[in-house]
């Protein structure tokens, strides 16, 4: 993993990501469906790491959106109500944990394809 950096929602995504059209699309998209609930968005940030050369970008206490080795863009978390923290914290209930059991990341490491 590689630590990438961060930028404020609604504002330019890093020039890293311009060659990913659509991952930056679905992290404005997400920024759009959080609008109403959170107000003004720009109050939250990305935080962008890079994973086996593909990016993967975190809104605070929000959605993930990960781009997978075929190409498309997963996205995680965002059934998770905003402000419900990493994890299970001071006032969380483990049904806001965003990293609960249920939560792995089988879809970022697929199987290898058998050898012939």
């Amino acid at each position: 993993m590689l630590i990438g950096e961060r930028w404020r929602a609604g504002s330019r995504p890093p020039r890293s990501l311009e060659k990913y059209p659509e991952f930056v699309e679905s992290c404005s998209a997400q920024e759009h469906v959080l609008s109403p609930t959170v107000g003004d968005v720009s109050k939250l940030w990305w935080t962008l790491t890079w994973l086996e050369g593909r990016p993967v970008a975190e809104l605070e206490q929000g959605p993930r959106v990960a781009l997978r080795a075929d190409g498309s863009v997963h996205l995680s978390g965002a059934e998770e109500p905003v402000g419900a923290g990493v994890g299970v914290a001071d006032g969380d209930s483990p049904e806001h944990d965003v990293f609960d059991e249920d939560e792995d990341d089988d879809d970022l490491f697929p199987e290898p394809a058998p050898r012939a």
